[in-house]
């Protein structure tokens, strides 16, 4: 087998009206419960360089696309712990 250095990340979104949302997670509740991070924000920084490199990179649809992200699960000040991640 051939290694493969990349991978194909898909992504589906969908708009759900808040019946749709709430059937949803009716069905789900048996199977989930709540962590330390259920009932958090999420807040998200992402960076790029002066020239914009990282967009114009992404718009160009590669295979291996970078990102660099700040992630907070809360309204993040001194002492709260955040990410940073290359994705």
């Amino acid at each position: 087998m051939a290694y493969q250095a990349t991978f194909k990340r898909y992504e589906i979104k969908y708009l759900l009206t808040q019946a749709q949302k709430e059937e949803i997670l009716r069905a789900m509740a048996p199977y989930m419960k709540l962590d330390k991070y259920g009932r958090t924000t999420i807040r998200n920084i992402y960076f790029d360089t002066d020239s914009y490199r990282l967009i114009r990179r992404s718009l160009e649809k590669p295979a291996y696309k970078e990102k660099l992200r700040v992630r907070s699960y809360q309204t993040a000040s001194g002492e709260d712990p955040f990410f940073v991640e290359l994705k």
